[in-house]
């Protein structure tokens, strides 16, 4: 006598398991997404780190106006940065997990805004005023 599982178990396993997936799947994505916006806050506190570095050894920040963190990095010698979302370093035309440095010369207050993946919103800002 042959063991073997019925048709009717057969579904009954694959829906919990169809019904597990539809459920889980969404909720992974989405937690991947949070991690990698959790690494670009850390990121963003060591490049203020970094610039706030280079105003010790100079005695003032470097200038510019919606300077992306590609463009900051070179011009300071800074060290380069890895994107979080796209796992390479940072080129200047990435949306996705962009960082922005603006500094305003007259006040000497500086901005840097690190934006989610979908380049638009802003996750995180600090400022050094």
């Amino acid at each position: 006598m042959k063991k073997a599982f019925s048709l009717m178990e057969l579904l009954v396993v694959m829906s919990i398991i169809g019904m597990l997936s539809a459920v889980l799947i969404p909720n992974l994505a989405g937690a991947q997404n949070r991690a990698k916006e959790a690494a670009l806050r850390a990121l963003l506190y060591n490049v203020q780190a970094e610039i706030e570095g280079y105003y010790l050894d100079n005695n003032y920040y470097p200038d510019g106006e919606s300077a992306p963190l590609a463009q900051l990095a070179n011009e300071l010698g800074l060290k380069r940065f890895r994107n979080p979302f796209t796992g390479k370093e940072y080129l200047a035309s990435d949306q996705a997990g962009r960082i922005m440095y603006s500094l305003n010369s007259g006040s000497g207050v500086y901005t840097l805004t690190a934006y989610k993946k979908d380049g638009a919103t802003v996750l995180l800002e600090l400022t050094n005023s």
